[in-house]
């Protein structure tokens, strides 16, 4: 193969990866990197460390409905620390230091497991999916009290 056939190749390769580049950057910012989770009740912060769980713990809660009206965050709650757009390392281990904050209330009393997510400065309480109820359950992180 002569040089310019090389040339051609080479630019097709860059090509290829800054096109992939552009491609998972934007699917690596659809969920955090990490969530940590924390309250009472925890022996110790649980990390969701896992990009695909937490994304799959995100869309879990799209198809759940708001919780009724009369619903009341007067009850247990786990702090969800969410780590947007940070390294692998080092592992985060301090809340205080996340990009964004939710809640998780476990079911209590006959009450529905909720999850609240503040967006844009806006409440997003939606009531648990089991898919997302099974991806915290799977960290030993208690859904009823």
């Amino acid at each position: 193969m002569n040089r310019l056939g090389l040339k051609r190749i080479g630019v097709v390769v860059v090509a290829v990866v800054l096109i992939a580049a552009a491609i998972v950057a934007p699917a690596q910012a659809a969920a955090p990197r990490y969530i940590l989770v924390s309250g009472p009740g925890l022996q110790r912060p649980v990390l969701l460390g896992n990009w695909s769980e937490n994304l799959a713990f995100l869309i879990g809660l799209l198809p759940a409905h708001r919780p009724t009206s009369g619903w009341r965050a007067d009850r247990p709650r786990y702090d969800l620390a969410l780590f947007w757009g940070v390294p692998a390392k080092p592992v985060p281990t301090d809340p205080r230091k996340a990009s964004q904050h939710g809640w998780f209330y476990p079911a209590v009393n006959g009450r529905r497991t909720v999850v609240k997510l503040l967006i844009s400065g806006q409440d997003f309480p939606r009531v648990a999916t089991p898919a997302a109820l099974r991806i915290l359950a799977r960290h030993g992180i208690p859904t009823r009290l």
